[in-house]
């Protein structure tokens, strides 16, 4: 089954967008159950800085969730900084590890970089380009290429546009 919008359509991004926000709000919520279906079971994780990071499965990518206390429940409010998100320039596409270019191609998948800052505007920063494709009648993740978790660099601007503040579940 193919996915209902021309992958180079205009309205595949806030598709997209509205995924990974609902991803974001299954988290807060420590939802596990709802996070996991927004994983493709075969979706996968690269670290770029640290490969002890690398996961190969969603069911990995879960476990390490869990471990990091990311379920947990919470006796406060969590609070999210600034989440910027963009459509992947052909270049940063071109970036994809060797082996998963012809993969992306022949499954169709489609790419977004988010950003996020922490709330508290510490310079904390950690930058993905995540990977969806049409699974089972809807867009799910199918890879994580974290490639920088840390300070932000100096003099580093955003190429999209700030979507949102968040403070919770909600959005500011």
């Amino acid at each position: 089954m193919s996915p209902p919008v021309s992958l180079t359509s205009e309205a595949l991004l806030p598709i997209l967008q509205s995924a990974y926000l609902a991803y974001l709000a299954a988290q807060d919520r420590a939802d596990i159950h709802a996070v996991e279906a927004h994983l493709s079971p075969s979706c996968s994780q690269i670290a770029r800085q640290n490969p002890a990071w690398n996961l190969s499965s969603r069911a990995e990518i879960m476990q390490a969730l869990t471990r990091s206390g990311a379920f947990t429940a919470r006796t406060t409010e969590r609070v999210r900084g600034t989440v910027d998100m963009r459509a992947l320039t052909p270049e940063e596409r071109a970036t994809l590890p060797e082996g998963e270019t012809l993969r992306a191609e022949s499954e169709g998948w489609e790419g977004m970089r988010v950003v996020l800052e922490d709330a508290e505007l510490t310079g904390r920063r950690v930058v993905v380009n995540y990977y969806w494709r049409w699974e089972g009648g809807r867009w799910v993740q199918c890879l994580h290429d974290l490639l920088w978790v840390g300070p932000r660099v100096e003099g580093e601007e955003d190429v999209g546009e700030v979507v949102f503040g968040r403070k919770g579940g909600g959005v500011e």
